[in-house]
Order: structure tokens, then C-alpha cells, then sequence
């Protein structure tokens, strides 16, 4: 496969090679992992190239690739990582890659993979057959190092600012579990259906707190879905744009899709506020109280909902097994109010790295785009 880049496209002092001839590569056989009985008390890292990364920990001592750094590429969908700690492999689709030359920094041409934009529609192995013939723009070793150099700090910036994200999303789990047991200055206990929860606390539903209003969700045509500026909502959040808005309220919604439930890659329960519409995915609910319905949103969150979903092959929360759900209440409106603002700081911390990490990817989005081209060239 070649690019479309011509002489006059290449930035001075600056070379056209093929990735053949920079990079070799290695069959994993030496180094894949026997058991996939993986232990948190094991050391080597069992490694794959696509987005898991770490699959789990082998306590095998024999086959460990040490000859570091080197790139790790998916035979299949062409995904890499760079890696500079020992490791094992899983699967044998994989290809090692490493240097063949003194004047190459590998971690430049790492970034130089993540940015070709490859097609694998199929299902075949690419890298002998096509990636390895690439060809890519090539700056002399100084520059390569600066460029890594610079793409490397941004990266440390991103792990960083996700270490916290998932540091403060450990602490509010811990805050939720106590919050939601043991309440705020109580020291009288009682057993319930839930377990211990204060004296003072009643375990109600949600049909004995708020308000069901799934009668009110109406099936949208095509015409209005096509473009729009109010948003749409179904069982993961915004899914779309419309046209039209049959709410204008702050309500929370409570998604009704089993495999989300499951998998929790998204919030079970979220607000909504504005002008908007809900398809038939998501349960709404009305709170007389704000502080009450962000108290509630949190708890749902906490919860595993395994157990009150039916179906088998297309599992989902349905009304009445959504009423099932106990949910400890406070008697005093002041203390539900301080849980919920305590979890409110929490989340607000959680938002503001959360976005702080989405400007640090487009910063090296940006950064990628002109120093991997030579359109901005580094002083060295």
C-alpha cells in the first residue's frame, strides 16, 4: 500500500520509508500465556493490543518478553500499544515490533501507527500482506526524539488527569456505600430488607416518592429525528437530536435496556432538564424535590439491578420491577440535601477532569496532525 505523498510534500531534511524498513517484527509463540486463570497477585501483565490492554496477571515465569521497549500490533484490527515492561501474550495474532535501526525512536513511530487512518473491513491478517509496505514520512533521529518528546508529555498530562478521574470515582463509590448506610452524625441502627440503615430512615420505593410518567413518552417520526436542536434521550443519555420536545421540566430518567445495566458503561439513572424527548428506552420519573431526586439518581447508580431485570435474550427493567427496588430514605429533607450536595462536589470534580482530559486529547489530536506531517517543525 502506498501513500499519496509526493516529492514536493516532503519537508526538508525529511525522508519517504516504508515501515518494512524501519520496524521488525516477531511471532508472539515464545510468549503466549498457557493459563488464562489470571491473579491479582500475580506480577507479568497478560497483554492484548486493542483497548483492555491488560487482560489479567499470570504468575508464569517462563516465556516473559523482556527485550524493551516495543510495539504490540493486532494482526487483525491493526490497534498498538507501545510497551516497556515485561509481558506476556494472548493471543497469537499479534505481532512484536522493534526497531531495526540505531537512528529510530521507537515511541515517534508508535505515534506514526496511531495516526494512519487503515482500513481492516475484513477479516485477515494485515501486517505481512499490507501495513508493513506503508509508507510514511520520515524527519531525521533528533527530530523523531523531539517529537516523541513533546507527544509523550501530553500523553503523561492525559494519564494523569485519568488517575484522578478514577481516583475520585473510587471515592465517591466509598462515600456512596457509607452515605447510603450509615447516613450523616446517626449512631442508632436498624435492620432491615437492605441491611442496616439509621433508626430514623424509612426503606420506601420509588413509587412511594415520585412521580411515573412513561405514560407520556411518545414514538418520534423519522422527519423530526432527521435534524433538530432539542435533544434525545433512550436508555444511555443523549442518543440524538430533534426536532421537537415533549418535556420541559427536570426529571430523571432510568434506563430500561438490560445489557446496559449489565455492562455499566453508561449511568443507569440521569437528569434531564430543558426542553427535550425520551424514546420508550428509559423510565422517567418526577421528584418533587431536587436534592430527593439527585439522592435517589446517585443510589441507583450504586446499585446492581442483575436481579430485578426479566428476559432472557432481551433482558430489561420493566416498571414493575423498577418499583421493586428498595430505597433507603432519610426522614429529615436536611440530610438528604447534604448527601446529595456531597456527592454533587464529588461529581463536579470528576466533570472538570473529565473535561480537562478531552482538551488534552484534542491537543495532541492537533499536535499529532502538524508534527508528524512536518507542518510544524521542532527547534532541536
Amino acid at each position: 500500500m502506498k501513500t499519496n505523498i509526493t516529492q514536493q510534500n516532503i519537508p526538508k531534511g525529511w525522508s519517504l520509508k516504508k515501515l518494512s524498513d524501519i520496524l521488525g517484527y516477531e511471532r508472539p509463540d515464545n510468549y503466549i500465556v498457557k493459563s488464562t486463570s489470571y491473579s491479582d497477585k500475580a506480577k507479568t501483565p497478560v497483554l492484548t493490543a486493542n483497548k483492555s490492554f491488560v487482560l489479567g496477571y499470570t504468575d508464569e515465569d517462563f516465556g516473559v518478553y523482556k527485550n524493551l521497549p516495543v510495539i504490540i500490533f493486532d494482526d487483525f484490527t491493526t490497534d498498538s500499544k507501545f510497551v516497556d515492561f515485561p509481558f506476556k501474550i494472548k493471543s497469537s495474532a499479534i505481532k512484536i515490533l522493534k526497531e531495526k535501526r540505531s537512528d529510530v525512536d521507537l515511541r515517534f513511530f508508535y505515534a506514526k501507527m496511531k495516526s494512519v487512518n487503515f482500513p481492516t473491513g475484513s477479516h485477515k491478517r494485515f501486517y505481512i500482506s499490507q501495513y508493513q509496505n506503508l509508507e510514511v514520512l520520515v524527519p531525521p533521529f533528533p527530530e523523531q526524539q523531539k517529537i516523541a518528546e513533546i507527544l509523550g508529555a501530553v500523553d503523561e498530562d492525559i494519564a494523569k488527569t485519568q488517575e484522578v478521574i478514577e481516583a475520585t470515582e473510587k471515592l465517591k463509590r466509598g462515600l456512596m456505600q457509607q452515605l447510603f448506610t450509615r447516613g450523616i452524625g446517626h449512631t442508632k441502627f436498624k435492620e432491615t430488607k437492605i441491611g442496616q440503615i439509621p433508626e430514623e430512615w424509612d426503606v420506601l420505593s420509588l413509587e412511594d416518592i415520585s412521580k411515573n410518567l412513561d405514560n407520556k413518552r411518545i414514538p418520534i417520526t423519522k422527519s423530526k429525528r432527521s435534524t433538530g436542536q432539542y435533544p434525545y434521550y433512550g436508555a444511555t443519555g443523549i442518543v440524538d437530536y430533534v426536532s421537537d420536545y415533549i418535556f420541559e421540566e427536570t426529571l430523571l430518567l432510568i434506563s430500561e435496556d438490560g445489557a446496559n445495566l449489565k455492562d455499566r458503561n453508561y449511568p443507569i439513572a440521569f437528569t434531564a432538564t430543558g426542553k427535550y424527548w425520551v424514546n420508550n428506552h428509559a423510565h422517567i420519573q418526577r421528584f418533587e424535590d431536587k436534592f430527593l431526586q439527585q439522592y435517589v439518581q446517585d443510589y441507583l447508580n450504586m446499585l446492581n439491578l442483575g436481579p430485578y431485570l426479566t428476559g432472557m435474550t432481551q433482558p430489561k427493567l420493566n416498571k414493575d420491577r423498577l418499583f421493586m427496588i428498595p430505597i433507603p430514605k432519610p426522614k429529615k429533607t436536611s440530610e438528604i440535601k447534604e448527601i446529595a450536595e456531597i456527592l454533587s462536589a464529588v461529581d463536579k470534580k470528576i466533570l472538570v477532569n473529565k473535561k480537562l482530559k478531552e482538551k488534552l486529547t484534542l491537543l495532541k489530536k492537533g499536535l499529532m496532525q502538524d508534527l508528524l506531517s512536518g507542518v510544524v517543525r521542532t527547534n532541536i
